[in-house]
């Protein structure tokens, strides 16, 4: 193999490492990707659980639901219903209950 072709394969394969965070959306890969902002979102989940998988969200401040669902959220209190998830993407880096009168009045900014 010539040094010309291994610099080709070795440029593309650095470039295909750079470019699968932005690809692949995964808590990992979200967690370090510069171009996904932090926020925080509030959801609805079941109750009698503590592991929420697929969860709907949506923006407080305006009320708009997330063009995505949020794959695994982990909670701790299997009687609460209502969170504000502080999330970059898929990555979750906490969870906060919240009571019911703060949920519906943020939802309501949507009506």
């Amino acid at each position: 193999m010539t040094s010309k072709k291994l610099k080709i394969i070795i440029v593309t394969a650095i470039v295909l490492l750079l470019c699968v965070p932005f690809v692949f959306h995964n808590s990992i890969s979200d967690r370090f990707n510069p171009l996904i902002a932090e926020t925080i979102s509030y959801a609805e989940v079941p109750q009698n659980t503590q592991k929420y998988y697929s969860v709907q969200s949506f923006n407080p401040t305006n009320g708009k639901l997330l063009p995505y669902k949020i794959k695994y959220v982990g909670g701790y209190s299997p009687n609460e219903k209502y969170i504000a998830i502080d999330h970059k993407g898929q990555y979750v880096r906490s969870i906060e209950y919240i009571s019911k009168k703060e949920f519906f009045a943020a939802k309501k900014k949507a009506e």
